[in-house]
């Protein structure tokens, strides 16, 4: 009996030793597992902190994004996205604003870093006439670290009855995370 009490404590000052060291390593709740060395009588790999190593985000698409979109017809143009964890996002790119260059859309995420987009947006001419419909349709990848995004895009342009696709143009979109220490922006 007195044996079975004695494992019983032993086992219960190893777990409590385990989680001091646990505490210990984390940092700012970021670990990674070292390669230990199983020698006799150590049964655990060793945790070290190291952040050099770690995602500066979480590989999420939730935040602010520089974004880039490269047509097979040769067309390109460069936005600032924001994609709310609450699953709507928004597209405000460099065309011209009197033609309208903000687009509101929704996205799911639909594999562990991948997602997917939709943003419509209306289209005018200079003279402020609405003359189409404008629908985005992007894939994208977020990067293990959550620093960039690597994906599809599909442009598609209807008339303004949604009834007759004027033109349509697929390509790659890329992304880089704007951080409030990110430089120049």
């Amino acid at each position: 009996m007195r044996l079975r009490i004695r494992q019983f404590c032993f086992a219960i000052a190893c777990v409590c030793a385990v989680g001091v060291h646990l505490a210990q390593a984390c940092d700012r709740g970021k670990l990674i597992m070292a390669h230990a060395s199983m020698t006799a009588g150590t049964a655990l790999p060793k945790l070290v902190a190291d952040p050099d190593r770690e995602p500066d985000h979480l590989p999420t698409a939730v935040g602010l994004w520089q974004s880039t979109f490269n047509g097979n017809d040769g067309s390109q143009f460069v936005g600032f996205e924001t994609i709310y964890a609450d699953g709507n996002e928004l597209l405000i790119d460099n065309s011209a604003p009197a033609t309208d260059n903000v687009c509101s859309g929704v996205w799911e995420q639909t594999g562990p870093r991948s997602y997917l987009i939709n943003h419509p947006s209306w289209d005018f001419d200079t003279s402020g006439n609405l003359t189409n419909v404008v629908v985005l349709t992007d894939t994208i990848t977020v990067d293990p670290r959550g620093n960039k995004f690597t994906g599809s895009e599909t442009v598609t342009v209807y008339d303004p009855t949604l009834t007759t696709i004027v033109y349509q143009v697929s390509g790659t979109v890329t992304g880089t995370r704007i951080n409030p220490r990110s430089k120049p922006l």
